[in-house]
């Protein structure tokens, strides 16, 4: 039975005098000087202003189900077998503590479940960075060994990100190309998918906004520790 961590945000609408300070200056600015270019909506980009981040957090026990690659890219059910649920689940979420304090929670609630550390334990979470280094925090504050998963949906929007790249926003061979490189992915050849983009780009000569789909996709900002490509 697997031990599943997982970990994530999520913004949550405010009264404006229970925002943090530095969301409620930057909506009195926008208030101020009439907000954003469109009357009924947001622009690119543009935040409202009345949202606090909360993090939210789960640990459960899972039963294993392997499946192969393209059990997971195709559509419907795998062989009509039922999936294994989750069970004795646990969840946890604060918008008063930070991230690091409730990841911290869910990995102590971990411990508690395996404190001889006897089963696998695996997290899936969703690649954002500064996630991603909290729970490394743990990792090596508690000397522990966890199989780090990245939600593959938001791997695809990544791959389609680069797809654009490369294809009119109206082409259905982006639908086939996406696809295969998701096959490529999960069959472990991350890195080589993400070197082969690189190699595209540089042969098409794409430059600065026509480029920043792939670049997204398969470069690390500067001084971060190495993860895990796409």
């Amino acid at each position: 039975m697997l031990l599943v961590l997982s970990a994530d945000g999520k913004g949550i609408v405010m009264r404006s005098e229970a925002l943090r300070e530095e969301t409620r200056r930057a909506a009195a600015k926008k208030a101020a000087t009439g907000g954003g270019p469109f009357a009924t909506r947001l622009a690119g980009g543009e935040k409202n202003g009345r949202k606090r981040m909360a993090t939210v957090g789960t640990v459960y026990d899972l039963a294993s189900a392997p499946r192969r690659p393209g059990d997971v890219t195709r559509h419907g059910d795998l062989d009509g077998t039922e999936r294994p649920r989750a069970q004795a689940k646990w969840l946890t979420a604060s918008v008063d503590r930070d991230a690091a304090q409730v990841i911290g929670t869910v990995f102590d609630e971990a411990e508690r479940r395996d404190p001889g550390r006897e089963r696998e334990w695996v997290m899936l979470v969703d690649g954002a960075r500064h996630q991603l280094d909290l729970i490394h925090d743990q990792y090596d504050a508690r000397g522990l060994e966890v199989r780090l998963l990245i939600d593959f949906v938001h791997v695809l929007e990544y791959a389609w990100g680069a797809a654009w790249c490369f294809f009119a926003r109206t082409d259905p061979a982006a639908e086939t190309w996406v696809g295969e490189r998701a096959l490529e992915i999960l069959k472990g050849r991350a890195e080589q998918v993400a070197d082969a983009l690189e190699a595209h780009a540089d042969a098409a000569e794409l430059e600065g906004q026509r480029r920043s789909g792939v670049d997204k996709a398969v470069l690390l900002p500067a001084g971060q520790t190495p993860l895990p490509r796409l």
